[in-house]
This record gives C-alpha cells, sequence and structure tokens, in this order.
C-alpha cells in the first residue's frame, strides 16, 4: 500500500496532464499544480501544529499524495507538451 498510493497519485495526473495539454488545455493543469501546491503546504502547516501520530499523518498526505501528484503533473505537461510539438513541426 505504501508503494500503490504514489504510484497511483503520480501516474493518474501524469495520464490526466498528457490529455488535457495535447487538448489545449493546459491553463487546467497549472490550476492543479497550483491547488495541489496549496493543499501541500497546508498539510505542512497542519502538521507542524500537532505532535505524534496526527503531525505524521499529515506529512504523509503532503509526501506520498499532494508531491506525487505535483509531480506527474508537471511531467505529463511536459510529456503533452513535447507531443503536440512534434505532431506541430511534422504537419
Amino acid at each position: 500500500m505504501v508503494y500503490l498510493i504514489p504510484l497511483l497519485c503520480f501516474v493518474l495526473p501524469l495520464i490526466a496532464a498528457v490529455l488535457l495539454l495535447r487538448g489545449g488545455r493546459g491553463l487546467v493543469v497549472a490550476v492543479l499544480v497550483f491547488v495541489l501546491a496549496v493543499v501541500m503546504a497546508w498539510a505542512i502547516w497542519k502538521g507542524r501544529q500537532l505532535s505524534g501520530w496526527d503531525g505524521l499523518g499529515y506529512a504523509i498526505v503532503a509526501m506520498l499524495m499532494c508531491a506525487p501528484g505535483i509531480l506527474g503533473l508537471l511531467v505529463g505537461s511536459g510529456i503533452g507538451w513535447w507531443q503536440t510539438r512534434r505532431t506541430a513541426v511534422q504537419e
């Protein structure tokens, strides 16, 4: 489970970002990255206020869910941009 959740949080945004950028919706990807960054910052802030297992739960949300999601969106947008640019040059 520890490996499956970050993998899913990476792969699903990666696929979504590729499809969104190939469809010309790069602004949606930017908004999603911003929202995930805000959620990650909130989870880190909230986790620093608590001690023990409660604080660890917020750190897990930030590092095992939000960080791979942001990375997946960024890598997927890069791949989608590259594919769009490559097909535009070939035509």
